[in-house]
C-alpha cells in the first residue's frame, strides 16, 4: 500500500532538518546556562572601563608599556604580548570594533589565555575573549547558520530551514491526528 504523499514529505523532510532542529536546541541550552557577562569577559575586569589616556582626536597612540600597566590596573589579567591590528579579518574576534585595536595576550590566575581588545589611543577596553566566548561564539554561528562572519541573522539560509521546521511541525501535527483508514500502524 502506498503511504500518504505528506507522510512521506513530512519523513524526508524532518530527517533532513533534524540536524539543524538538534544544533538549534543545543546552542540554545548553550545559552540559556552560561551567564553573558562571563561570556564577555566582565568577570576579569576591577573596575568599569572608561578612557584613560589620550582621545582618539589626539591620534597620538600609547606605547606597548603603557597599553600592558592598563589591563595590568583595570583587570585581574596578567598581560603577556602586546600586538596592533590594523585590518578587519573576517569572523575574527574582534569583529564590528573600530581599528585599529591593541590585542593584548594576557593569562588568567587559572592559566588560561585571554585575549583583551584595547583602543591604542584612549587605552579603553572594548573587548574581552576567551575560550568561554569562542565556544559561544561558535554555538551563535551554528544558531544563526552564519558559520563565516557568525554576525547575520538576516541570512537566507536561516529563514528558509526557520520555515521548513514550521512546515514540519504543523504537518507533523496534522499526521499526528490525522488517520489513513488504509495503513496499518505498528
Amino acid at each position: 500500500m502506498a503511504k500518504h504523499p505528506l507522510r512521506q514529505l513530512h519523513r524526508y523532510i524532518s530527517l533532513i532538518i533534524s540536524v539543524q532542529l538538534l544544533l538549534w536546541t543545543i546552542s540554545g541550552i548553550y545559552f540559556s546556562f552560561n551567564k553573558i557577562e562571563n561570556i564577555r569577559g566582565e568577570q576579569y575586569l576591577i573596575a568599569p572601563t572608561k578612557p584613560v589616556a589620550n582621545t582618539s582626536l589626539d591620534l597620538i597612540k600609547i606605547d606597548f608599556d603603557q597599553a600592558k600597566e592598563i589591563i595590568n590596573k583595570k583587570t585581574t589579567l596578567i598581560p603577556i604580548t602586546v600586538e596592533i591590528i590594523n585590518e578587519p579579518k573576517r569572523g575574527s574576534e574582534f569583529r564590528g570594533r573600530e581599528l585599529p585595536l591593541y590585542k593584548i595576550t594576557s593569562t588568567a590566575e587559572n592559566g588560561q589565555k585571554i585575549n583583551v581588545y584595547q583602543n591604542p589611543y584612549s587605552g579603553e577596553i572594548v573587548a574581552i575573549r576567551s575560550a568561554q566566548w569562542r565556544v559561544w561564539d561558535l554555538m551563535w554561528g551554528l544558531h544563526i547558520m552564519d558559520w563565516v562572519d557568525r554576525d547575520n541573522i538576516d541570512n537566507l539560509l536561516l529563514k528558509i530551514f526557520s520555515f521548513v521546521a514550521l512546515f514540519t511541525s504543523i504537518s507533523g501535527l496534522i499526521l499526528f491526528f490525522y488517520k489513513d483508514k488504509n495503513q496499518n500502524y505498528v
